[in-house]
């Protein structure tokens, strides 16, 4: 059964928005994902017009998703505010190069912009043939509204392809007793697609080992990768004793050639809109076709 994170959405924002303003310390993580992801589009047949990127950040993702399909209309969504501000800054009309070569001067932006919850998306039905996600999906509230959102705005035949981090993300921080929050077991929202309505859904798991020279730079990658968003989370300063001890435990990491090394779970999942979409009711529609008469015999 899947259970909803414990985490605090206004922190969530305000985090990603204080983020957004510093040097993409996490971003090799998210591009790594972001590479993955794009190698399986080729696998299907799939020439979208419309791709929303729900997560979109600072819109790295939407570049490499316009350099894939050049002829697609993007839209980004994201809850923060600054991470929106940061995208629009760097999908401007470029002034040389690939985008601008294929960009006349009137044309329009590589991609519409909006701060919008993921919960309840401002876009229409049924108005997107591919929805993505890169590493969102754990930092909603309610991961099953996010995705009855997402088969929302779908059109029947629409491809969903998402990411985000599994139960054993951070597992050797927790087994040191850190407090994070619960990442999603991938067969639990492999039932949750179903729910909604999705079909053909297909979920798989890699895990990824990273490494680091230092105890603060591990934690540090860690911040900038969302940081404590917990509703339950300590609201003051840690104490310089406290702050050791912890480097301290997370010394405890480092293997035999001297690196810390830490454990991230991505699932990858992607799932078609069928065809015929169930309503918003949850009721299936039924059409009743006239037999056809048997042809008389001559």
């Amino acid at each position: 059964m899947l259970s909803p994170p414990d985490i605090d959405p206004a922190a969530v924002r305000r985090q990603f928005s204080r983020r957004a303003r510093q040097a993409p310390r996490a971003d090799f993580l998210l591009r790594e994902v972001e590479s993955r992801m794009l190698e399986r589009l080729p696998l299907v047949r799939l020439a979208p017009k419309r791709i929303v990127d729900v997560g979109c950040g600072r819109g790295e993702g939407l570049l490499a998703l316009k350099r894939q399909y050049p002829e697609a209309a993007l839209v980004g969504v994201d809850a923060s505010l600054g991470a929106i501000r940061r995208a629009r800054e760097s999908l401007a009309a470029p002034s040389r190069g690939f985008f601008a070569r294929m960009l006349r001067a009137d044309a329009d932006p590589i991609a519409a912009l909006v701060a919008g919850d993921a919960h309840a998306l401002p876009l229409k039905n049924g108005s997107a043939d591919l929805v993505w996600s890169n590493l969102a999906l754990h930092w909603f509230e309610s991961p099953q509204s996010a995705i009855d959102e997402w088969y929302r705005v779908m059109r029947p035949g629409a491809l969903l392809d998402f990411s985000f981090f599994g139960v054993d993300t951070f597992a050797e921080l927790r087994a040191l007793g850190a407090r994070t929050m619960s990442f999603h077991d991938m067969h639990d929202i492999g039932d949750v697609l179903m729910e909604a309505g999705f079909s053909e859904p297909v979920m798989d798991m890699q895990r990824l080992t990273l490494s680091w020279k230092t105890p603060q730079a591990l934690l540090d990658d860690v911040r900038a990768l969302g940081g404590n968003a917990l509703r339950g989370r300590f609201r003051g300063l840690l104490g310089r004793r406290s702050r050791d001890e912890w480097l301290r435990a997370i010394e405890s990491l480092r293997d035999g050639d001297g690196l810390i090394r830490c454990t991230v779970e991505i699932v990858f999942g992607h799932a078609w809109c069928p065809q015929r979409k169930r309503r918003s009711d949850g009721l299936a529609s039924i059409e009743f076709q006239p037999r056809r008469r048997d042809a008389e015999a001559g």
